[in-house]
């Protein structure tokens, strides 16, 4: 097992490669598969989640896929916690873009997040409750990059 220095600063680069480790442990450091789940838009429709308690802030526009903006509000019904989130960009390469696991189960929780995408689609927050059912709540966006490209 490798040990590393202890640092207290990290940048971007070194934290991805920290992430890293659990699923090189996994996998092997050679190993060429690793298992991508891919979640569509058909699949969240299907899925029938609702959104009660839920709130997303994300742009209607913007000018860029590369950082866009994201901010949810989830309160849990009455009686149940949050155990887990889940942020699904379905017309992204990897639809996951973000996996919260709550060490303490939460009544609510807020949190904010920039998201690259690929183009414009719907981003969906979907929450994990302590009884295992979910909730869920999308919200659009267009990227308006291209009409500088196609004459538009």
């Amino acid at each position: 097992m490798t040990t590393l220095p202890m640092k207290r600063d990290i940048n971007r680069r070194q934290c991805a490669s920290l992430a890293l480790l659990p699923l090189l442990a996994v996998h092997g450091a050679a190993s060429s598969q690793v298992f991508v789940e891919v979640i569509t838009q058909r699949d969240l429709v299907a899925m029938k989640l609702k959104s009660d308690g839920i709130t997303l802030d994300f742009p209607r526009l913007a000018d860029t896929g590369a950082s866009v903006p994201m901010q949810a509000s989830i309160v849990a019904p009455p009686g149940l916690k949050i155990e887990s989130i889940d942020v699904f960009l379905p017309e992204n390469p990897s639809t996951r873009a973000l996996k919260l696991r709550l060490i303490e189960p939460q009544s609510r929780y807020t949190f904010t997040a920039r998201l690259r995408l690929a183009a414009s689609q719907d981003a969906w927050v979907v929450a994990t409750l302590s009884d295992g059912s979910k909730l869920g709540a999308s919200a659009p966006t267009v990227i308006t990059s291209s009409a500088c490209f196609d004459t538009s």
